[in-house]
């Protein structure tokens, strides 16, 4: 049974920017299936559960619950805004145009697994960066300590945010972030300058 029987407030798709699709890269929109049933939701007409360890939504409130994902459509612009919600196939359910729709337990679940989905370790120091083949192995001092990794095609591999945040995604899909570039020291600085 498809919990999606109704056109939330706004109606379809109704009240984001852009539309289907969003922007690719590192973090970026994966191919979803459209569903013209797509309804915008609150806490007011959905309600989100765990269930042995899954995120499930009901859309009416009374409806059966179904696993969903969360899927940020602008995850370096806007990251508590313009949320979709995503069945197993990829098919979008529904959307929020933000997090703060939702109160109480419903947004702790949407905000912890957005952050699980979503963590991206800061980068606070460059060891070293190699380039070999194609690929560039990469040796970072995080918050979390040392972390190694390798970008595939290392300039598109490495999106802007802003003037100064530069995201990464790796071959493994993880996501790294240099919040500021101008803030790191200059040895790091001088070992990323190539890709700025």
């Amino acid at each position: 049974m498809t919990p999606m029987m109704m056109g939330g407030p706004g109606g379809p798709r109704g009240g984001r920017p852009g539309g289907f699709g969003g922007p690719g890269g590192p973090g970026g929109r994966k191919p979803v299936k459209e569903n013209p049933n797509s309804v915008q939701i609150s806490k007011d007409n959905a309600k989100f559960m765990m269930k042995n360890g899954f995120l499930f939504m009901a859309c009416p409130k009374d409806a059966e619950p179904c696993r969903v994902h969360l899927h940020r459509d602008f995850p370096f612009d806007n990251p508590w805004s313009y949320i979709s919600v995503l069945s197993t196939d990829n098919t979008e359910l529904a959307f929020m145009q933000s997090v703060d729709l939702f109160d109480g337990e419903d947004k702790e679940l949407i905000v912890r697994e957005l952050e699980r989905k979503y963590y991206t370790p800061s980068i606070k120091k460059i060891l070293s960066v190699k380039d070999r083949f194609g690929f560039s192995y990469w040796d970072v001092e995080t918050e979390s300590g040392k972390v190694t990794f390798t970008l595939q095609d290392t300039f598109k591999s490495i999106s802007r945010a802003g003037d100064n945040k530069l995201f990464f995604s790796d071959v493994d899909g993880n996501r790294f972030v240099i919040e500021d570039v101008e803030a790191l020291d200059r040895k790091s600085h001088k070992k990323i300058e190539l890709y700025l």
